[in-house]
C-alpha cells in the first residue's frame, strides 16, 4: 500500500492529547475530591473508573512515540532535533517551576529551608522531586504529574540515538524488540511488588516500564502504510478485545497498566486518530495542563476547598484555573515557538 493513499497529516491527535490530559488530570482530582470531601459521590468514583481504563500516562507515551518519530524525520540532524526537543519541552517547565515557587512561598514560607535550592536545580533539568521542607505540604507532593516530563525527556533522548537504527530494522527485529519491552515491563512490575519503596520511585522515573508504549507508537509511524490501514480496518476488534479484558479482568498484571490493555490501546488511540472526523487545535495546552493541575490542586488541598464547596464546583475550579493558567503559559512562551515551528502532523 502506497503512503499516498492515506494523508497522515489529516488526523484528530491534538483532540487526543487534551483527553489524554483531561484524564491525568481528572485521575488526580477525584483521589483527592473522595479522599478530602465529606460527600462519597458515585460519579467521581465513576469518573476515576474511566480515567483507569482510560490512562492519560499510556496515551501520552504512545502518542509521542508517534509523533516524535515524525518530527526526527523532518529535522536534518539529531543536533536539530534535540534542540527542538529542548525548545519544546523546557521553557514552559522553566516558567512552571517559577510559578509553583511563588505560590509555595506565599502558602508555606514558613516551611522553606534549604532544601528548595536543590529542587529548583533538578526542576530546571525535569527531574521531579519534592523538597524534604515540603513533604507534608498540601498533596504532600509539590508537583506529582512531573515524573511524566523527565521520562519523555529520556525517552526522546534514546529515540534520537536509536531512530535510524529503528528505520532500517525488519519485521523479525521489530518483534524481538517489542518482545523484550513486553518483558521489561513485566519485571518492573515484578521488582516492585518485591522491593521497598526506594526502588519502586527509581522504577518509577526511570523509561523502562514506559518503552513498550512509547515503541509501539514508534513501530506505528515507521509501517505507517500498512499499520493505520490494517487498524482502522480492525478497530473495532481491537476495541471489543479491550472492553472484555477491563470488563472482565481478564489480565491484570502489568507496571502502572495490566499488559494486555497496554498493547492494545495505543493501537487504538492512533487508529482512532485517523479515524475520528479530523480536527486540529492551535492552541494547544494540555502540555501546560500536565505542568499546572497539581499546583492547583495543591492550592485546594492546602486551603481546604474539598472541605466546604460540593465537589461539583471544586471540579469547574480546578478545571477553569489550570486551562487559565495553561493558556498563560501558551500565550507567554509557546505560542512564539508554535508560530516558527507549524506541525506537520
Amino acid at each position: 500500500m502506497k503512503e499516498n493513499s492515506f494523508r497522515l497529516e489529516n488526523n484528530s491527535f491534538d483532540v487526543i492529547r487534551y483527553f489524554a490530559a483531561f484524564s491525568v488530570m481528572l485521575l488526580h482530582y477525584t483521589y483527592y475530591a473522595m479522599a478530602l470531601s465529606e460527600q462519597k459521590i458515585a460519579t467521581l468514583r465513576g469518573i476515576r473508573t474511566i480515567t483507569e481504563i482510560f490512562p492519560g500516562v499510556v496515551i501520552l507515551f504512545s502518542l509521542s512515540g508517534f509523533l516524535i518519530s515524525a518530527s526526527f524525520e523532518r529535522c536534518k540532524t539529531r543536533k536539530e532535533f534535540f534542540i527542538k526537543r529542548i525548545f519544546r519541552l523546557y521553557p514552559e517547565l522553566w516558567l512552571c517551576t517559577l510559578i509553583n515557587l511563588v505560590v509555595v512561598i506565599i502558602l508555606a514560607r514558613e516551611r522553606l529551608d534549604g532544601s528548595i535550592f536543590l529542587w529548583i536545580c533538578t526542576q530546571i533539568v525535569g527531574i521531579a522531586n519534592t523538597p524534604s521542607c515540603l513533604k507534608d505540604f498540601a498533596t504532600g507532593s509539590i508537583n506529582g504529574a512531573l515524573w511524566t516530563i523527565f521520562t519523555e525527556v529520556q525517552l526522546y533522548v534514546i529515540l534520537g540515538v536509536i531512530y535510524p537504527w529503528l528505520k532500517k530494522m525488519k519485521r523479525n527485529g521489530w518483534i524481538l524488540l517489542m518482545s523484550a519491552s513486553v518483558i521489561m515491563n513485566l519485571v518492573c512490575k515484578y521488582i516492585t511488588d518485591h522491593m521497598d519503596g526506594a526502588v519502586d520511585k527509581i522504577v518509577e522515573r526511570i523509561f523502562i516500564p514506559y518503552f513498550l508504549w512509547f515503541l509501539i507508537g514508534v513501530f506505528c509511524y515507521q509501517n505507517r502504510e500498512w499499520v493505520i490501514p490494517t487498524i482502522k480496518k480492525y478497530i473495532w476488534i481491537l476495541i471489543l478485545i479491550f472492553a472484555i479484558n477491563q470488563g472482565f479482568h481478564v489480565c491484570s498484571y502489568g507496571y502502572y497498566e495490566d499488559i494486555v490493555s497496554g498493547i492494545l490501546l495505543p493501537f487504538i488511540i492512533i487508529g482512532l486518530a485517523y479515524l475520528l472526523p479530523v480536527k486540529r487545535i492551535k492552541c494547544d495546552l494540555s502540555y501546560g495542563m500536565f505542568l499546572y493541575h497539581w499546583i492547583v490542586l495543591n492550592v485546594m488541598v492546602h486551603l481546604n476547598v474539598f472541605g466546604y464547596m460540593p465537589w461539583q464546583i471544586c471540579a469547574i475550579i480546578f478545571i477553569i484555573v489550570t486551562l487559565l493558567t495553561a493558556w498563560l503559559s501558551w500565550y507567554l512562551v509557546r505560542k512564539k515557538y508554535d508560530r516558527h515551528h507549524k506541525k506537520a502532523i
